[in-house]
Protein backbone atom coordinates (compact mmCIF):
# COMPACT_ATOMS: atom_id res chain seq x y z
CA UNK A 1 0.00 0.00 0.00
CA UNK A 2 1.21 3.49 -0.87
CA UNK A 3 0.96 6.02 1.99
CA UNK A 4 -1.42 8.82 0.97
CA UNK A 5 -2.34 12.09 2.61
CA UNK A 6 -6.08 12.80 2.70
CA UNK A 7 -6.91 16.51 2.66
CA UNK A 8 -10.45 17.87 2.98
CA UNK A 9 -10.28 21.63 2.56
CA UNK A 10 -12.92 24.26 3.34
CA UNK A 11 -14.09 26.44 0.43
CA UNK A 12 -11.14 28.52 -0.78
CA UNK A 13 -10.49 31.03 -3.56
CA UNK A 14 -9.66 29.87 -7.06
CA UNK A 15 -6.03 31.03 -7.13
CA UNK A 16 -5.27 29.19 -3.89
CA UNK A 17 -7.03 26.02 -5.03
CA UNK A 18 -4.99 25.88 -8.23
CA UNK A 19 -1.73 26.88 -6.53
CA UNK A 20 -2.20 24.21 -3.89
CA UNK A 21 -2.88 21.51 -6.49
CA UNK A 22 0.32 22.45 -8.32
CA UNK A 23 2.28 22.39 -5.06
CA UNK A 24 0.95 18.87 -4.41
CA UNK A 25 2.08 17.77 -7.88
CA UNK A 26 5.54 19.20 -7.20
CA UNK A 27 5.76 17.26 -3.93
CA UNK A 28 4.69 14.08 -5.70
CA UNK A 29 7.47 14.61 -8.25
CA UNK A 30 10.16 15.76 -5.81
CA UNK A 31 9.41 13.73 -2.68
CA UNK A 32 7.28 10.81 -3.84
CA UNK A 33 4.26 11.90 -1.77
CA UNK A 34 0.75 10.80 -2.80
CA UNK A 35 -2.22 13.02 -1.90
CA UNK A 36 -5.98 12.77 -2.31
CA UNK A 37 -7.62 16.15 -1.84
CA UNK A 38 -11.24 17.29 -1.83
CA UNK A 39 -12.17 20.96 -2.02
CA UNK A 40 -14.79 23.55 -2.91
CA UNK A 41 -14.74 27.23 -3.86
CA UNK A 42 -15.48 30.40 -1.89
CA UNK A 43 -17.48 31.90 -4.74
CA UNK A 44 -18.67 30.72 -8.16
CA UNK A 45 -15.44 30.49 -10.17
CA UNK A 46 -14.78 29.72 -13.81
CA UNK A 47 -11.57 27.76 -14.35
CA UNK A 48 -10.18 27.93 -17.88
CA UNK A 49 -8.30 25.02 -19.38
CA UNK A 50 -4.58 25.58 -20.01
CA UNK A 51 -5.02 26.06 -23.77
CA UNK A 52 -8.24 28.10 -23.77
CA UNK A 53 -8.37 31.71 -24.86
CA UNK A 54 -9.34 34.14 -22.10
CA UNK A 55 -11.51 36.07 -24.55
CA UNK A 56 -13.52 32.92 -25.17
CA UNK A 57 -15.19 33.36 -21.80
CA UNK A 58 -17.19 36.23 -23.32
CA UNK A 59 -19.06 33.64 -25.38
CA UNK A 60 -20.65 32.30 -22.19
CA UNK A 61 -22.90 35.06 -20.89
CA UNK A 62 -24.12 33.32 -17.73
CA UNK A 63 -20.62 33.12 -16.20
CA UNK A 64 -19.31 36.56 -17.18
CA UNK A 65 -19.64 37.92 -13.63
CA UNK A 66 -17.95 34.92 -12.01
CA UNK A 67 -14.38 34.95 -10.76
CA UNK A 68 -11.94 33.36 -13.19
CA UNK A 69 -8.72 31.37 -12.87
CA UNK A 70 -6.64 29.39 -15.35
CA UNK A 71 -5.79 25.76 -14.60
CA UNK A 72 -2.49 24.02 -15.29
CA UNK A 73 -4.45 21.17 -16.88
CA UNK A 74 -6.14 21.10 -20.27
CA UNK A 75 -9.74 20.61 -21.32
CA UNK A 76 -12.71 22.95 -21.31
CA UNK A 77 -13.82 25.58 -18.82
CA UNK A 78 -15.40 24.44 -15.56
CA UNK A 79 -17.97 26.37 -13.56
CA UNK A 80 -17.10 25.60 -9.95
CA UNK A 81 -20.22 26.32 -7.96
CA UNK A 82 -22.58 23.57 -6.88
CA UNK A 83 -20.05 20.79 -7.24
CA UNK A 84 -17.20 18.99 -5.50
CA UNK A 85 -13.66 19.12 -6.83
CA UNK A 86 -11.12 16.38 -6.20
CA UNK A 87 -7.43 16.12 -6.94
CA UNK A 88 -5.19 13.08 -6.86
CA UNK A 89 -1.40 13.42 -6.95
CA UNK A 90 0.61 10.24 -7.53
CA UNK A 91 4.41 9.88 -7.56
CA UNK A 92 6.22 8.41 -10.54
CA UNK A 93 6.65 5.00 -8.90
CA UNK A 94 2.91 4.39 -8.56
CA UNK A 95 1.80 1.73 -11.09
CA UNK A 96 -0.79 4.03 -12.70
CA UNK A 97 1.18 7.28 -12.67
CA UNK A 98 2.35 6.81 -16.27
CA UNK A 99 -0.84 5.18 -17.57
CA UNK A 100 -3.24 8.03 -18.29
CA UNK A 101 -6.22 6.09 -19.70
CA UNK A 102 -6.05 3.47 -16.96
CA UNK A 103 -5.93 6.11 -14.22
CA UNK A 104 -8.98 7.89 -15.62
CA UNK A 105 -10.74 4.55 -15.85
CA UNK A 106 -10.00 3.42 -12.29
CA UNK A 107 -10.87 6.77 -10.70
CA UNK A 108 -14.09 7.23 -12.65
CA UNK A 109 -15.30 3.63 -12.33
CA UNK A 110 -14.78 3.73 -8.58
CA UNK A 111 -16.97 6.84 -8.39
CA UNK A 112 -19.59 5.16 -10.58
CA UNK A 113 -19.72 2.24 -8.14
CA UNK A 114 -19.99 4.67 -5.23
CA UNK A 115 -22.91 6.55 -6.81
CA UNK A 116 -24.68 3.27 -7.57
CA UNK A 117 -25.01 2.67 -3.83
CA UNK A 118 -27.30 5.72 -3.73
CA UNK A 119 -29.33 4.66 -6.75
CA UNK A 120 -27.52 6.89 -9.26
CA UNK A 121 -26.91 4.82 -12.40
CA UNK A 122 -23.86 6.49 -13.91
CA UNK A 123 -21.49 4.97 -16.47
CA UNK A 124 -18.48 5.81 -18.58
CA UNK A 125 -19.39 7.59 -21.80
CA UNK A 126 -17.69 4.80 -23.75
CA UNK A 127 -19.93 2.22 -22.06
CA UNK A 128 -23.07 4.17 -22.98
CA UNK A 129 -22.12 4.89 -26.57
CA UNK A 130 -19.63 2.20 -27.53
CA UNK A 131 -16.99 4.84 -28.25
CA UNK A 132 -13.57 3.22 -28.42
CA UNK A 133 -11.31 6.21 -27.95
CA UNK A 134 -11.22 9.96 -27.51
CA UNK A 135 -8.76 12.72 -26.78
CA UNK A 136 -8.24 13.03 -23.04
CA UNK A 137 -7.19 16.24 -21.35
CA UNK A 138 -3.57 15.35 -20.58
CA UNK A 139 -0.56 17.68 -20.59
CA UNK A 140 2.61 15.59 -20.17
CA UNK A 141 5.01 18.51 -19.52
CA UNK A 142 4.94 22.25 -19.05
CA UNK A 143 6.28 22.63 -22.60
CA UNK A 144 3.56 20.65 -24.30
CA UNK A 145 2.53 22.00 -27.68
CA UNK A 146 -0.94 23.40 -28.03
CA UNK A 147 -3.61 21.18 -29.49
CA UNK A 148 -6.31 22.48 -31.80
CA UNK A 149 -9.47 22.77 -29.72
CA UNK A 150 -11.22 25.35 -31.89
CA UNK A 151 -14.16 23.08 -32.63
CA UNK A 152 -14.71 22.08 -28.99
CA UNK A 153 -17.47 23.64 -26.85
CA UNK A 154 -16.29 26.20 -24.30
CA UNK A 155 -17.49 24.33 -21.21
CA UNK A 156 -15.95 21.03 -20.14
CA UNK A 157 -19.36 19.56 -19.36
CA UNK A 158 -20.53 20.24 -22.91
CA UNK A 159 -17.64 18.15 -24.27
CA UNK A 160 -17.39 14.36 -24.35
CA UNK A 161 -14.50 11.92 -24.11
CA UNK A 162 -14.71 8.17 -23.71
CA UNK A 163 -13.58 8.43 -20.07
CA UNK A 164 -16.26 10.90 -18.91
CA UNK A 165 -18.83 9.86 -16.32
CA UNK A 166 -22.37 10.30 -17.65
CA UNK A 167 -25.98 9.70 -16.69
CA UNK A 168 -28.75 8.74 -19.11
CA UNK A 169 -30.86 11.68 -20.32
CA UNK A 170 -34.23 12.34 -18.75
CA UNK A 171 -35.92 10.79 -21.78
CA UNK A 172 -34.64 7.87 -23.81
CA UNK A 173 -33.97 9.94 -26.95
CA UNK A 174 -31.65 12.34 -25.13
CA UNK A 175 -27.89 11.76 -25.22
CA UNK A 176 -26.05 10.89 -21.99
CA UNK A 177 -25.42 13.85 -19.68
CA UNK A 178 -21.91 14.41 -18.35
CA UNK A 179 -21.63 14.70 -14.56
CA UNK A 180 -17.88 14.24 -14.00
CA UNK A 181 -14.98 15.56 -16.01
CA UNK A 182 -11.28 15.24 -15.18
CA UNK A 183 -7.93 16.39 -16.54
CA UNK A 184 -4.30 15.56 -15.87
CA UNK A 185 -0.95 17.28 -15.60
CA UNK A 186 2.46 15.60 -15.38
CA UNK A 187 5.80 16.52 -13.90
CA UNK A 188 8.83 14.23 -14.15
CA UNK A 189 6.68 11.11 -14.18
CA UNK A 190 4.38 12.18 -11.36
CA UNK A 191 0.77 12.96 -12.23
CA UNK A 192 -1.98 15.22 -10.94
CA UNK A 193 -5.52 14.29 -11.90
CA UNK A 194 -8.22 16.68 -10.80
CA UNK A 195 -11.86 16.91 -11.70
CA UNK A 196 -15.31 18.25 -10.94
CA UNK A 197 -18.37 16.30 -9.80
CA UNK A 198 -21.47 18.25 -10.84
CA UNK A 199 -23.97 17.89 -8.01
CA UNK A 200 -26.55 20.56 -8.85
CA UNK A 201 -27.37 23.13 -11.52
CA UNK A 202 -25.55 26.46 -11.16
CA UNK A 203 -27.13 29.81 -12.10
CA UNK A 204 -23.76 30.61 -13.70
CA UNK A 205 -24.12 27.62 -16.06
CA UNK A 206 -27.87 26.95 -16.21
CA UNK A 207 -27.60 24.77 -19.30
CA UNK A 208 -25.76 22.10 -17.29
CA UNK A 209 -27.92 19.76 -15.24
CA UNK A 210 -26.39 18.17 -12.16
CA UNK A 211 -26.85 14.79 -10.55
CA UNK A 212 -29.87 16.05 -8.61
CA UNK A 213 -31.74 17.28 -11.71
CA UNK A 214 -31.05 14.15 -13.75
CA UNK A 215 -31.43 11.41 -11.16
CA UNK A 216 -33.63 13.09 -8.56
CA UNK A 217 -31.07 12.11 -5.91
CA UNK A 218 -29.53 14.80 -3.73
CA UNK A 219 -25.94 13.91 -2.85
CA UNK A 220 -23.83 16.03 -0.53
CA UNK A 221 -20.09 16.64 -0.85
CA UNK A 222 -19.59 15.06 2.58
CA UNK A 223 -21.31 11.86 1.43
CA UNK A 224 -19.02 11.55 -1.60
CA UNK A 225 -15.89 12.24 0.44
CA UNK A 226 -16.82 9.63 3.05
CA UNK A 227 -17.97 6.90 0.69
CA UNK A 228 -15.70 7.39 -2.32
CA UNK A 229 -12.40 7.67 -0.46
CA UNK A 230 -12.40 4.07 0.75
CA UNK A 231 -13.28 2.48 -2.60
CA UNK A 232 -10.86 4.68 -4.55
CA UNK A 233 -8.05 3.99 -2.10
CA UNK A 234 -8.63 0.23 -2.31
CA UNK A 235 -8.46 0.20 -6.11
CA UNK A 236 -5.34 2.37 -6.22
CA UNK A 237 -3.74 0.53 -3.29
CA UNK A 238 -3.46 3.74 -1.28
CA UNK A 239 -3.48 4.08 2.50
CA UNK A 240 -5.21 7.45 3.05
CA UNK A 241 -4.56 9.19 6.35
CA UNK A 242 -6.14 12.53 7.32
CA UNK A 243 -3.63 15.32 6.93
CA UNK A 244 -3.67 18.98 7.98
CA UNK A 245 -1.69 21.02 5.41
CA UNK A 246 -0.89 23.70 7.99
CA UNK A 247 1.55 21.20 9.51
CA UNK A 248 3.71 21.24 6.36
CA UNK A 249 5.23 24.71 6.23
CA UNK A 250 7.15 24.02 3.02
CA UNK A 251 3.96 22.94 1.25
CA UNK A 252 2.02 25.97 2.45
CA UNK A 253 4.81 28.36 1.50
CA UNK A 254 5.09 26.91 -1.99
CA UNK A 255 1.31 26.94 -2.47
CA UNK A 256 1.21 30.62 -1.51
CA UNK A 257 4.06 31.39 -3.91
CA UNK A 258 2.13 29.75 -6.72
CA UNK A 259 -1.13 31.43 -5.71
CA UNK A 260 0.32 34.94 -5.60
CA UNK A 261 2.95 34.67 -8.32
CA UNK A 262 0.99 32.67 -10.87
CA UNK A 263 -2.69 31.93 -10.43
CA UNK A 264 -3.70 35.32 -8.98
CA UNK A 265 -1.67 37.11 -11.67
CA UNK A 266 -3.67 38.36 -14.65
CA UNK A 267 -0.65 37.66 -16.87
CA UNK A 268 -1.22 33.93 -16.28
CA UNK A 269 -5.00 34.14 -16.47
CA UNK A 270 -4.92 36.12 -19.73
CA UNK A 271 -1.87 34.40 -21.21
CA UNK A 272 -3.88 33.15 -24.20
Amino acid sequence: MTPCRLIVDPPLDGAWNMGFDEALLEQAADSGVATLRFYQWQEPTLSLGYFQSYDERDTHAASRQAAVVRRQSGGGALMHDRELTYSLSLPADHPLARQSPQLYDVVHRSLIDCLAAEGVTAALHSDRTGASSATLAVEPTVNVEETDAAAEPFLCFARRTSADVVLPGSVSAEPPVKIVGSAQRRRRGAVLQHGSILLDRSPAAPELAGIEQISGVSISPDWIIKNWTASLAALLKLDPQPFQPAGDSALMTRAEELRAGKYADSAWTRRR
